[in-house]
């Protein structure tokens, strides 16, 4: 088994950028800039950056988790299936988003009950 030392915060730098190289914007599908990204929080070993793309200025967020031994690249967990029928599925609105906000905002970590109803 190898043991991996700690990354340091150029190396999460380098990991950061080689994953937003990759990355495509999901409304328009261009590929991001660098500059399309922005650090929203940080800790440790996770980042979350909110992007703007510099063709559409569709706005999302990516949150990256690093490990040293961890394979890079995008990580989807949906099956073939499931992928394909979320393509058809509409994109999450403002209004979604502060939906669940109020939602979780009154929740008590009860999903037995949160889901019964």
């Amino acid at each position: 088994m190898k043991t991996e030392l700690p990354l340091d915060d150029n190396e999460k730098r380098r990991l950061v950028f080689k994953v937003i190289s990759q990355l495509h914007c999901l409304d328009c599908g261009q590929a991001y800039e660098r500059d399309d990204f922005s650090l929203a929080h940080r800790w440790e070993d996770v980042w979350v950056l909110t992007s703007q793309c510099h063709h559409c200025h569709g706005r999302g967020h990516i949150v990256i988790f690093m490990h040293p031994d961890a394979a890079t690249g995008p990580v989807c967990d949906l099956t073939p299936e499931e992928a394909g029928s979320a393509e058809h599925l509409p994109a999450i609105s403002a209004d979604d988003v502060l939906d669940m906000h109020l939602l979780l905002s009154e929740f008590d970590g009860d999903f037995e009950e949160l889901f019964a109803g």
